[in-house]
């Protein structure tokens, strides 16, 4: 019998995208597939966040296609784009928590929002999902201001898959953290993956999440995509740019201590 690859849950085609004069993607075309998690890389500036801000219907690139779930996102209306929300996770870099509301609160919002739960069930939810992102009972009462960066960070991932998504998007999740907690976030990563079945596209220059996190890897230079595959295919890339990136000095030590034992 043949085996079948897992379908794309997200296909971008030819995606151009200029700002004024200066062009931010020329031609990006790449897959996610079920089940993976997929990672968008490169240096700073070089197309990743917007590419997924249109991927998730913030902006509209120029000129290609976008589809995620097989429903096209580019030109897509209101209604149909709430739709397709409903069915993925976002988390934003800097968390996007609303300062006004406790962990519990923001974590139930989307519930509120998209569902017709009473209030006791959004609750009894959010605590779950507060719960699966590590985070102590006590923080839920908390507010963002009064949380570590790393705890801001499990918090806004709670709210993220609160809604019990397919797809999860990651925007730079460790960005700002020490050390160790970023360490900490990729065990969680990888924790919530294998246990709610989620597939993930993340946007990170992260090395270290690189190798310990990512299935695949799609990496970026000047809006353009000049390579993709696993980690260890990228790193023997006969691609420059792609050498340059994976054979600094970073970039040997976070492949050396993706091979220890952790």
């Amino acid at each position: 019998m043949a085996v079948t690859s897992p379908r794309p849950l997200v296909e971008v085609r030819d995606v151009h995208t200029r700002f004024g004069r200066s062009i931010v993607h020329a031609g990006v075309s790449l897959e996610v597939r079920e089940g993976e998690i997929f990672a968008l890389a490169g240096a700073s500036g070089c197309g990743k966040s917007t590419l997924l801000r249109e991927i998730i219907g913030l902006q509209q690139p120029q000129r290609g296609s976008i589809r995620v779930f097989g429903r096209e996102v580019v030109g897509i209306d209101d209604e149909a784009a709430l739709s397709l929300r409903r069915d993925w996770g976002v988390l934003f870099e800097r968390g996007a928590l609303f300062g006004s509301l406790t962990v519990a609160e923001n974590v139930g919002l989307p519930l509120r929002e998209h569902t017709d739960l009473d209030d006791a069930l959004v609750d009894e939810i959010a605590a779950v999902k507060i719960a699966l992102t590590g985070l102590p009972s006590g923080a839920a009462s908390k507010y963002p201001s009064e949380l570590s960066g790393g705890m801001r960070k499990r918090a806004a991932l709670a709210r993220a898959i609160a809604l019990d998504p397919r797809l999860l998007f990651l925007d730079e999740p460790t960005a700002g953290l020490d050390p160790l907690s970023a360490t900490g976030f990729e065990a969680l990563v990888r924790h919530l993956k294998e246990a709610l079945g989620l597939s993930i596209l993340m946007v990170t220059h992260d090395l270290d999440l690189l190798w310990h996190v990512a299935d695949r890897v799609a990496f970026m230079v000047e809006g353009r995509i000049v390579g993709i595959g696993t980690m260890e295919e990228l790193s023997v890339s006969e691609q420059p740019l792609v050498r340059e990136y994976f054979h600094g000095p970073r970039g040997r030590a976070a492949r050396e201590q993706a091979w220890k034992p952790r």
